[in-house]
């Protein structure tokens, strides 16, 4: 027999034997309890699992729950990056909005955005081998020396870097693959975050 044959003829099994207890005048939490022995009667072969390309969600992560996320912003030297904690809630795509965040600029007032004005997210996608790809808009282009795109390409680094699934970053603006963002330092290979700044 084959194995959709023998789930239809232990689903009958089941639907019969129910159909006895309930006729019989037992109680309705008699009856519960009787259809559930049932069940762990089947084999195990018989029970039904869900097909291997569904993701379960993990149970350890609730979305909804709060985090405690890293922000990187430009600290007032204008020649480093200091961490800004902040509380967000967790959603599917959380990389997402932790940049969202550090878009939306500092609390600190000794602080400073490290993107230019204007600067939006198109999009991003973290690849299972760990590259993340970060999709600006052109704004992202606006930046006036080395020392300004270095602290910018840093702070998105170390702040997508957080996460365990994110191990090096590249750059596209406008949806186009980028060697550079504003002239200034080579982006022909991927960066790694890198904490020292």
């Amino acid at each position: 027999m084959n194995r959709a044959y023998k789930q239809f003829a232990g689903i009958i099994a089941v639907v019969l034997c129910l159909l006895i207890i309930g006729c019989s005048g037992a109680p309705e939490n008699e009856t519960f309890k009787k259809w559930q022995d049932l069940i762990k009667l089947l084999p195990e072969e018989e029970k039904e699992t869900a097909p291997e390309n569904v993701q379960v969600p993990d149970e350890n992560i609730i979305l909804g729950e709060s985090i405690d996320i890293d922000l990187y912003f430009v600290a007032a030297d204008g020649a480093s990056l200091e961490t800004e904690k902040r509380t967000i809630l967790k959603t599917e795509g959380i990389a997402r909005k932790t940049l969202e965040e550090l878009i939306k600029g500092p609390g600190n007032a000794n602080y400073s955005n490290p993107l230019p004005p204007g600067t939006k997210l198109l999009d991003i996608n973290i690849k299972p081998d760990g590259l993340c790809i970060v999709d600006l808009s052109s704004q992202a282009r606006l930046v006036n020396s080395a020392a300004e795109e270095q602290m910018m390409v840093y702070a998105i680094a170390n702040t997508v870097g957080q996460f365990p699934t994110v191990t090096e970053v590249t750059f596209m603006v406008d949806g186009e693959e980028v060697s550079q963002l504003g002239g200034y330092l080579d982006l022909s290979m991927p960066v790694e975050p890198d904490y020292s700044f």
